[in-house]
């Protein structure tokens, strides 16, 4: 083989193979990107979720406060209920 046929079968493979790395380079880049994009994303969600969860326990305590207040007037509503009932059965 002489010195031109191994030149031009090393462009031929060479070229692509330059092209090749260049595209690959050059999607791992846009790649990094998307990455660094997406973890940002990542941590404001995680952030509005911790957000979220304080407000859920906020709203499960005055849950429950409401809760506990309903009982009470529950029992207050049944103490005038039969003191309602026991001034009627007197009048009567």
């Amino acid at each position: 083989m002489n010195w031109d046929k191994i030149k031009d079968i090393l462009t031929v493979c060479l070229i692509p193979a330059v092209g090749w790395a260049l595209l690959t380079s050059r999607d791992v880049g846009q790649i990094e990107t998307r990455l660094e994009q997406q973890a940002g994303e990542i941590m404001e969600t995680k952030a509005e979720i911790k957000a979220l969860n304080k407000r859920t326990q906020s709203m499960e305590i005055n849950s429950a406060k409401i809760e506990t207040k309903l009982e009470i007037l529950g029992e207050q509503l049944t103490r005038i209920e039969s003191m309602l009932n026991s001034t009627f059965a007197q009048i009567k």
